[in-house]
């Protein structure tokens, strides 16, 4: 199964490859060049993979929520691709990529993935770890971090750029009930590409975003 996964929905940048269970990845923390570095990256890996985007199986790609504009810069290239080569495209929750990140062996058996927003509020989604992965508790949502409720007591591994920017609010609102917190995760292409199996492709003219915010506006990242 020869995959490409294309993550951009936040201010870490990142692309995997993968050829008959080999990854490569090219990653790196980048607000605001995610529309310089996606293609070379895309470019190098297959070339150094020796194939081309013809001898993809499919694509992956962070559907949201994140970014408004990074992460439609990564939707737009996947779709553009897509498109050129006529690739099925499994678009994954980027949430559900950073609480795999953030747990990748399941040691946590709970957790709630949180990135920033912007607006004062985050994009936040409760996981209990099931073998493969991660089952999403209720719905992600958007909200004032201050307003998290966990589900139940857990504990809770918390993970995100949220918590980097509303540490105090997370963990006055969570309280006890937190047992962990990675601050510094990021959903990656890599995570991306363990997750493709678990969402169903859809055709390139289907590939939608998802915001969960209502009213969208540009953020500038």
């Amino acid at each position: 199964m020869n995959r490409l996964a294309v993550e951009t929905a936040t201010d870490f940048c990142s692309v995997a490859l993968e050829i008959d269970g080999d990854v490569r990845v090219r990653e790196e923390h980048a607000p605001r060049r995610h529309a310089e570095l996606l293609v070379p990256w895309m470019r190098e890996l297959l070339a150094e993979g020796g194939i081309g985007f013809a001898d993809l199986d499919g694509l992956v790609v962070s559907r949201g929520p994140g970014g408004f504009t990074s992460l439609r810069i990564g939707l737009g290239v996947v779709q553009g691709v897509a498109l050129a080569h006529g690739l099925p495209v499994h678009p994954v929750s980027t949430l559900a990529t950073l609480a795999l990140a953030a747990n990748p062996r399941s040691t946590a058996g709970h957790v709630v993935a949180i990135l920033d927003a912007r607006m004062r509020e985050v994009y936040s989604a409760w996981y209990r770890a099931v073998p493969g992965g991660h089952e999403l508790i209720g719905e992600e949502q958007v909200g004032p971090p201050q307003a998290l409720v966990a589900p139940h007591s857990g504990p809770w591994l918390a993970a995100g750029s949220g918590l980097a920017v509303y540490g105090e609010q997370i963990e006055q609102a969570v309280g006890e009930k937190l047992a962990g917190r990675q601050p510094d995760a990021w959903p990656d292409a890599r995570s991306l590409l363990s997750l493709a199996g678990t969402v169903e492709p859809v055709n390139a003219w289907q590939l939608e975003p998802t915001y969960v915010r209502n009213q969208v506006t540009d953020q500038r990242r």
